[in-house]
């Protein structure tokens, strides 16, 4: 009997832990984890605005999630590493460390493609995916690697802003440009564009990303405006101003300048709604008398009922118009959640990319369809063009035209 009863307890012990195998290979995908996201956002330096946008997104995303989870009845808990990187590289690298060091797997962010670009390779040899909700430079645009993003990167943005310059009848473009990957890289895509059709682009004026005092490059800027205009109309001459938060810094020296004042002045996607230059009157004021536009990744009509709501709660937190890049940040930490729902936990990162690919293909999100292309970029856009507007006392920004990289077509409102 001492025998039988062993062999039954040795049997039931091979049942249990058979079943406990089975029930794990099993087990729901969407049951039972606890995951750490690394978040690395510019909270303070020149993206400070879009940072601002981007954390109160990404709480409303996690609040968001969270509930999906309890209606589902699932287990499945998100934690969110926020982390400042200041709007600056060597930060941004040392914030991925840390993440890492605190069990993240996947990072959402940066927000810069210089900062993006220097964490490519750690990424790589540490098997961290990473998904920049607003990095554009065309230089990342990259099979294979690590990197994904769900922003279209610049060379979209270079022909959303020639069918621009040429609506309006420019013929030179003057540059006055941040020299890091985004500036140059943006300042080529629309160089190569732009001369396609006829048109020149100058020799730019690069500043250093670090510059507080712009009144050098300023006066450079004037002086080959001047030469310029010894040559050309001034009404078929525009200055581009490819810059982050900084723009309004230079745009309120070049109020002043006699030379700057003749001319139209165009932006770039990092400047597009930036909170800074409402407040500042005398830059706003040059930049609405100058007829100043920036195209940015734009909203898709299709998912109103989606990315209206989500503006709205935005505002009710920052109390302004949130940039674009506070949508895609939503949308990406929703991707990010769904791709551990459908594999499970601590997947290896080959998995976890492909999963990635598929879920972004099926995804219909605030910011619309979210298919990637083989670079792992955002395939499909449009570019609203944000401009300054009076309103009351003060300025706003808004939305004064449209384009479509499907279509070709530019739409002015």
């Amino acid at each position: 009997m001492k025998k039988a009863g062993y062999l039954i307890t040795i049997v039931l012990s091979f049942i249990l832990v058979w079943t406990s195998c089975k029930k794990e290979e099993g087990k729901p995908a969407n049951t039972g984890y606890k995951v750490s996201i690394g978040l690395l956002l510019p909270l303070s330096g020149s993206g400070s605005s879009t940072g601002e946008s981007m954390e109160a997104a990404l709480n409303l995303a996690h609040q968001d999630i969270n509930n999906y989870l309890t209606t589902l009845g699932s287990e499945w808990r998100f934690n969110l590493l926020f982390e400042d990187t200041q709007t600056d590289t060597l930060v941004a690298f040392q914030k991925l460390m840390d993440v890492q060091a605190l069990g993240a797997q996947v990072v959402l962010g940066p927000y810069s493609s210089a900062s993006l670009n220097a964490l490519r390779q750690y990424s790589a040899e540490h098997n961290i995916m990473i998904l920049s909700p607003s990095s554009v430079a065309p230089s990342l645009a990259i099979a294979g690697d690590n990197i994904f993003r769900l922003a279209p990167n610049d060379n979209n943005q270079g022909e959303a802003m020639t069918a621009l310059l040429l609506s309006d009848s420019l013929d030179v473009l003057v540059p006055i440009v941040r020299n890091d990957i985004f500036g140059t890289g943006l300042l080529e895509a629309t160089t190569q564009r732009f001369e396609q059709q006829g048109g020149t682009v100058t020799d730019a004026v690069f500043y250093d990303v670090s510059s507080q005092d712009f009144s050098a490059a300023v006066a450079d800027l004037s002086a080959m405006a001047h030469n310029i205009l010894q040559q050309h109309p001034a009404g078929k001459t525009g200055v581009y101003l490819i810059s982050f938060a900084e723009g309004t810094s230079i745009l309120h020296l070049a109020s002043g300048d006699s030379v700057l004042q003749q001319v139209r002045w165009y932006g770039s996607s990092a400047f597009a709604n930036d909170k800074s230059l409402p407040a500042d009157a005398e830059a706003a004021a040059f930049a609405m008398s100058h007829d100043f536009v920036c195209p940015v990744f734009g909203l898709d009509v299709s998912a109103k009922d989606k990315w209206q709501p989500l503006i709205g709660r935005i505002q009710n937190m920052i109390h302004r118009e949130p940039e674009i890049y506070a949508l895609t940040a939503y949308d990406g930490l929703w991707l990010l959640t769904l791709t551990y729902l459908s594999i499970g936990y601590y997947p290896d990162i080959t998995t976890y990319k492909e999963a990635f690919i598929y879920e972004a293909d099926v995804y219909f999100g605030v910011t619309g369809r979210t298919t990637l292309d083989d670079a792992g970029d955002r395939k499909y856009a449009t570019y609203d063009f944000w401009a300054i507007v009076p309103v009351l006392n003060t300025y706003e920004w808004q939305i004064v035209a449209t384009y479509d990289n499907m279509t070709g077509e530019l739409v002015k409102r």
